[in-house]
């Protein structure tokens, strides 16, 4: 699949930044445990550091998620498995130091939505949004979609369908393309604006689906998008020259 230009991903990136300045997300003030020094931040990044050497260097059968990992569990929608019933939690502590210490996009998502679900942690709603908001601030698009849907919902945020789209476009735009078959799916439904219309079935025209779920969801949005557009409009974003610009 081909990436999308740099423009793009700074310009899906903006549509985010200052967006949530008052939402009860990115209002949620940080605990005590949750504010540390440059210096015991650096101590911390170092301990993590030697404890995947020392795992690596002794071959051991325990091991720790690598960011790939992570994003592969996340993208197919199987990390709760993996951490709650395959792994028993066990390394649940490495999660929150990455998410809290280190601040790494995927770790701060899937920390976030374990405090939110109580999985493997006590629950703590608020705390878990603030984690989910910081990765939101990281680009990360699965934090997007999340987001996006609660405020779509207004579960556990004030409804606010602007904010939803918002997010929502964002995190297709970043080419996300579980992203993409929602927003997709917003649009059919009536929200966003007609202008974004071409822009999101191209998207959708240009992406590759390989479970058949998502084939055929694609389809069929693809076929309801093509009622919404004129013939000229609906070739022009099939076309590559389109998606490139």
């Amino acid at each position: 699949m081909k990436h999308l230009p740099t423009v793009m991903l700074g310009a899906a990136f903006a549509m985010v930044v200052g967006l949530f300045t008052a939402s009860p997300a990115s209002a949620a003030v940080s605990s005590t445990y949750d504010r540390v020094t440059d210096a015991q931040a650096l101590v911390a990044r170092k301990a993590i550091e030697s404890t995947l050497e020392k795992y690596k260097d002794d071959n051991t059968s325990v091991n720790v998620y690598t960011v790939d990992e992570l994003n592969t569990y996340v993208e197919t929608g199987v990390y709760i498995q993996i951490i709650r019933d395959r792994d028993k939690c066990q390394f649940t502590p490495d999660i929150e130091d990455r998410a809290r210490i280190v601040g790494m996009p995927a770790f701060e998502f899937v920390w976030g939505d374990m405090l939110v679900s109580g999985i493997c942690v006590q629950r703590d709603t608020e705390l878990g949004l603030d984690y989910l908001q910081k990765s939101v601030d990281h680009a990360y698009a699965p934090a997007m979609i999340r987001l996006a849907e609660y405020y779509e919902q207004g579960h556990l945020l004030p409804r606010n369908k602007d904010k939803a789209v918002t997010l929502m476009r964002a995190a297709a735009a970043l080419g996300s393309k579980t992203a993409r078959l929602q927003w997709a799916d917003m649009l059919v439904r009536g929200l966003g604006a007609p202008a974004y219309y071409e822009e999101a079935f191209s998207w959708l025209y240009h992406s590759i689906y390989f479970s058949e779920y998502e084939r055929a969801k694609s389809a069929f949005l693809q076929r309801e998008m093509r009622k919404m557009m004129p013939a000229n409009i609906v070739a022009r974003a099939m076309s590559d020259g389109y998606y490139n610009m």
